[in-house]
């Protein structure tokens, strides 16, 4: 049973999961925890969310990182900027538990949309993947939005 919860409170155990969870995600990430200073300016924010994923354990399985990008004719954006899913978890149905969340979020924040980028290289095709198959559509510049409402 996975659970999905909102980051709400700075602690070192999970700041050292999240960055190892991240080392998954990419090669430039080089394993530290993430930072206290960061972990604080995502809860105080009205605007941004790091949504977590527990199994039945308590351990970090996965994450995603979430913002409301604003445009000039005032209509929300959910934007996607992390998401994954722990390697020895994949195909479990974490990712899609996940992704039903970061479309919650979207909602309860007003969105229209839920746009994100997606590396097109070999190494990251399963993204690309898994976001077409949950109903994203593909651009050429591996861009992409959902419709939210």
């Amino acid at each position: 049973m996975v659970t999905i919860e909102k980051l709400t409170e700075y602690n070192e155990g999970l700041a050292a999961e999240m960055g190892t969870l991240l080392l998954q995600l990419s090669t430039s990430w080089d394993g530290s925890p993430v930072s206290r200073e960061w972990v604080e300016h995502v809860i105080e924010s009205p605007w941004h969310d790091e949504l977590l994923a527990f199994d039945e354990n308590g351990k970090l399985v996965g994450m995603a990182s979430m913002s409301v990008v604003m445009g000039a004719k005032i209509i929300r954006n959910a934007y996607l900027e992390d998401f994954v899913v722990d390697a020895g978890c994949r195909g479990q149905g974490v990712g899609t538990k996940m992704w039903n969340a970061v479309l919650d979020w979207g909602r309860e924040k007003k969105c229209k949309r839920l746009e994100f980028t997606a590396s097109g290289n070999e190494k990251k095709a399963g993204a690309a993947q898994f976001y077409a198959k949950m109903g994203a559509g593909i651009y050429d510049t591996n861009f992409f939005r959902v419709e939210l409402f």
